[in-house]
């Protein structure tokens, strides 16, 4: 019976999936394309005039100060190198389009876990049939574990399919040649007669991803034990969502402001670090940073915990409550 009910969740869910993982596919291969314009023509152009300046960091320092630094900050970028193309592929991960995709899905989907069914009315009708409580509950689990690794999938595929169309980045220095200079003057820019072609690869990504999954289920967990308290699934959805939005900005300000980092280790977007990952294969997120003296602890360790425990929550509770009839 229990797998029934999980082809039942699935089929369900199928139309959304599809759209969401085209739309992560669809991101993925543009920001390549976008990588690609901004690691062989924008960077090159920037560093050559810096250079000229002595100081090869002078448009990195001056773009992102003030409003920038916070921009930065705000979205995970504050290590990252824009001049190498795997690092920009790796902000990928960490771009707003795909954060508000993986919190709508998650927060979406299992918001409907319980407080959806009675919301429709078809929670009586479910528990009508020869189906424990708890079978539920662990269908949605199934589900969580299928759909979340074909979401990052998408993402992944998306980003080897771009770079199998844009294909090599060779930095192009044609605007810095193409310059009209005073008669005499000649080109005061270091620019190679021929360029190699810049390292990258998407293969980083992979384990990246999993920290994506991690975050995802964790965002799941909270949602499914908030819908196993609740009747309704609005009313769940925009709980689940103040909560994360909360979070954010906590882990945010946190960021900006040093006396309120200690917050940060209390959210779930301090222990999602996919550029350590795919760049250093560093798993280990540093606690000390907020919490003085605090251990290293594994990023997706703790998100996988955070949403195991939802889920545990949500099968206690929904096992033990009981369940209103349908208005």
């Amino acid at each position: 019976m229990t797998f029934i009910l999980f082809r039942k969740l699935l089929r369900d869910v199928r139309p959304a999936l599809i759209v969401v993982c085209l739309i992560l596919f669809a991101f993925s291969a543009f920001w390549v394309k976008i990588a690609q314009r901004v690691t062989v023509e924008i960077a090159p152009v920037f560093n050559s005039v810096a250079l000229v300046f002595g100081d090869k960091n002078l448009f990195q320092d001056v773009l992102f100060k003030g409003p920038g630094k916070v921009s930065q900050a705000a979205l995970g970028w504050g290590d990252l190198n824009f001049e190498k193309p795997n690092d920009f592929l790796a902000m990928g991960m960490l771009h707003p389009i795909v954060l508000t995709l993986c919190v709508v899905w998650a927060v979406g989907r299992s918001s409907g876990a319980v407080a959806g069914e009675l919301d429709r009315g078809t929670m009586e009708l479910l528990m009508s049939q020869p189906v424990p409580r708890n079978r539920l509950i662990l269908a949605h689990f199934l589900v969580d574990l299928v759909v979340l690794p074909t979401v990052c999938l998408a993402f992944f595929a998306g980003t080897q399919f771009g770079l199998a169309v844009v294909g090599d980045f060779i930095p192009d220095y044609t605007s810095l040649k193409s310059l009209k200079l005073p008669k005499g003057m000649a080109n005061p820019f270091a620019i190679p007669a021929n360029p190699e072609a810049l390292p990258v690869s998407g293969l980083g990504e992979f384990p990246g991803l999993s920290n994506t999954a991690a975050f995802m289920f964790a965002v799941s967990g909270v949602t499914i034990a908030l819908s196993s308290f609740g009747r309704s699934r609005w009313k769940v959805t925009g709980y689940a969502v103040l909560v994360i939005v909360v979070m954010f900005v906590a882990n945010t300000i946190g960021q900006l402001w040093e006396p309120a980092a200690f917050v940060r280790p209390l959210t779930l977007f301090f222990y999602y670090q996919p550029q350590k990952v795919m760049l250093d294969g560093n798993w280990l997120v540093d606690v000390g940073t907020a919490w003085p003296g605090g251990p290293m602890l594994p990023g997706v360790g703790v998100l996988l915990a955070v949403g195991i425990a939802g889920y545990l929550l949500a099968l206690r509770t929904f096992t033990r409550r009981d369940l209103p009839a349908p208005l």
